[in-house]
């Protein structure tokens, strides 16, 4: 499952009712990332646009957008001579208590929506990911807050549209990729 030389190249993916992230890993390297969310009639950025789980058009904008960054993501690393990327997405499954419909079933549409793309998606269980710390030992510098000239998110890489451009999602977007790495990678 090795690329040519190299660990295999998986693109994680946390899907999210308001946003969702994605970082392609190559061994323990963050790639490249981005952070999406759900879009209004005319295309404007609007985290609530999907709160309304019977408005499947505000949906499909959603998954069209997931979808055009995962080609893109796939293409860029292709541009840049990287080899095959695998994707690998958090299964959602419904939480325990009374939460708002919207809060699991839009992400669990998204995990579908992926799915259809590649069927051969890997399925990573919930597991705290995105949640290591300290953060500046648990990922790389690309998904550390940018504090003091330290770390941050590179220029180069795709869109961060939350809210107050948290890192949390693309945090859990690579340990979602590296735990697809270990089931595609046996003893990695």
């Amino acid at each position: 499952m090795s690329g040519v030389g190299g660990p295999v190249a998986v693109l994680g993916i946390d899907p999210g009712r308001r946003w969702t992230a994605a970082v392609l890993r190559v061994g323990a390297a963050a790639v490249y990332g981005w952070t999406l969310g759900p879009v209004d009639e005319a295309g404007r950025p609007a985290p609530a646009a999907a709160d309304n789980v019977h408005d499947l058009a505000a949906w499909a904008r959603y998954m069209a957008r997931i979808i055009d960054a995962i080609e893109t993501t796939i293409e860029r690393h292709r541009e840049l001579g990287g080899g095959p990327v695998r994707l690998a997405v958090e299964v959602v499954v419904p939480p325990g208590g009374r939460i708002a419909l919207a809060d699991w079933l839009i992400p669990r549409q998204v995990v579908a929506g992926v799915l259809a793309y590649d069927p051969h998606a890997v399925l990573i269980r919930p597991g705290g990911h995105g949640r290591a710390r300290p953060v500046t030992e648990a990922y790389p510098p690309e998904l550390w807050p940018a504090r003091g000239g330290t770390g941050g998110r590179p220029p180069a890489w795709g869109p961060c549209e939350a809210r107050r451009g948290e890192r949390d999602h693309e945090r859990a977007a690579y340990d979602i990729a590296g735990a697809a790495a270990a089931l595609l990678e046996p003893g990695t």
